[in-house]
């Protein structure tokens, strides 16, 4: 390289340089709200030195790259916060409609029922006779199993929107990981070829949050720059570019259970975590409505069978009892022979001493029995019900508490990385100037270099 060749190629790269440092500046202006986007800066370096004719004298700059502001234990802590985050958020949605059917506050919940429907039996001890009174039992009854039942059916209809989304979020999640497999191999052939794959790079690191969210799946990046996901149980949701999908398998009861390989699926946290655990949640819960609608079915039948009725013959089931399998909030309903003539509604003096005198008056004094059991619950019908309410609203209130402060340690986690990834204005206008000044210095200096080429060529005229 000349003497007088020299000042222009320093020229040359310092101007490349300072192009490339305002277009990457530009690239992160232009990217300061996209969502995972990861900040960039030129990596520059001097070039060796020219030792021609013993001189050492510097040759410039050299573009080394574009590296990206990367922190693998914080993007490694923000997967796991979004993946708490998501299934707190996914239970916090799922269960909050319980709230609404569990509301006594009108009169028209289960307590208020029951309440009716014993004080009818209460009301016909004192005149057993009385075809009004039998005719407001039946009534009354007929409201009771109304309420059970539609009750029931808004559970279940909440238990089967989350069973929905899950299957939604599923096939979503099975998009999200092609897409990772695909990214893994963009990013391996672009790297490998000497090319920067920094954007596709952002892309795959907002799917695998997605993932994250979704799953809880951790990600680890290999030599070739490819990630393996992986479920809580270590089996590989992606492997370089190899995926394997999820599916959803139909039961028995119409609920879907998320399969992988064959297998049900290792799901530890994210959006369908807190799915399965709704839908189980709110499966106990119907389980409860179910035990109290059989006990209470149960004891009033017992009660019912040990008398006779109006006309004198043994009494039968107040409430229908299945050909095949048990009673249940859904099918919780008066025989058809009382709705045809409540005459045979048995209020008869019962046979041996108690604190009521006749069937009519321990029919109605059930509600405040303590010794009634349903299910693993012992107490009355009325305080049973009450703990099926008050832990309906305790598991919707302790997610509720969970996700507010889980979403104060998710915005901590996102404040770390955005303090190491993410694109300040002001640093990036500093930078603006930076590389201006260095491209208008450069091009003065090329101009200088110039004139003094064109003296020195005078000269030889």
């Amino acid at each position: 390289m000349g003497v007088n060749f020299s000042p222009f190629e320093i020229g040359r790269r310092a101007l490349h340089a300072a192009q490339m440092g305002l277009s990457v500046t530009g690239q992160n202006i232009a990217n300061v709200n996209t969502r995972g986007y990861t900040r960039q800066q030129v990596m520059l370096s001097p070039t060796p030195s020219d030792g021609s004719n013993l001189r050492l004298v510097g040759t410039g700059v050299t573009i080394d790259g574009v590296r990206q502001f990367r922190d693998g234990f914080v993007d490694s802590r923000l997967q796991t916060e979004t993946a708490i985050s998501g299934r707190l958020t996914a239970q916090r949605d799922a269960l909050s409609p319980v709230d609404a059917v569990f509301n006594e506050s009108d009169s028209n919940g289960i307590n208020s029922a029951m309440n009716s429907f014993f004080g009818a039996f209460q009301a016909l001890e004192t005149n057993p006779n009385s075809l009004p009174l039998r005719a407001d039992v039946v009534t009354k009854a007929n409201a009771m199993t109304g309420t059970f039942s539609a009750t029931r059916a808004r559970l279940t209809g909440i238990q089967s929107d989350a069973d929905r989304q899950m299957r939604d979020e599923v096939d979503q999640l099975n998009g999200l990981t092609e897409k990772v497999a695909d990214l893994n191999v963009s990013i391996a052939t672009a790297e490998n070829s000497g090319n920067s794959a920094s954007e596709l790079r952002d892309q795959r690191t907002e799917a695998v949050r997605q993932v994250a969210e979704l799953t809880g799946a951790r990600a680890v990046e290999d030599h070739n720059g490819m990630v393996t996901l992986t479920l809580a149980d270590g089996q590989p949701l992606v492997s370089g570019d190899h995926v394997t999908s999820l599916q959803v398998q139909d039961q028995a009861n119409g609920l879907g259970t998320i399969m992988f390989n064959g297998q049900p699926a290792a799901i530890g946290d994210g959006r369908l975590r807190g799915l399965q655990d709704s839908i189980a949640t709110v499966g106990n819960q119907i389980t409860s409505l179910d035990d109290l609608a059989a006990s209470l079915a149960a004891r009033v039948n017992a009660l019912h069978t040990s008398g006779t009725d109006l006309n004198g013959n043994a009494g039968g089931n107040f409430f229908e009892v299945p050909v095949s399998g048990p009673i249940t909030a859904a099918n919780l309903a008066v025989s058809a022979a009382i709705k045809a003539d409540t005459k045979v509604i048995v209020a008869s003096p019962i046979a041996l001493p108690t604190t009521a005198a006749t069937i009519a008056g321990a029919i109605g004094s059930l509600l405040t029995d303590p010794t009634s059991t349903a299910g693993s619950r012992t107490g009355s019908f009325s305080s049973i019900y009450a703990s099926i309410v008050s832990e309906a609203g305790a598991s919707v209130k302790s997610v509720d508490d969970a996700l507010t402060t889980q979403q104060a340690i998710l915005t901590q986690a996102q404040g770390q990385r955005d303090a190491v990834s993410g694109v300040s204005l002001d640093e990036e206008a500093i930078n603006l100037l930076q590389y201006q000044k260095s491209y208008e210095a450069a091009a003065k200096f090329l101009k200088i270099a110039d004139d003094m080429t064109q003296t020195i060529l005078s000269l030889g005229q």
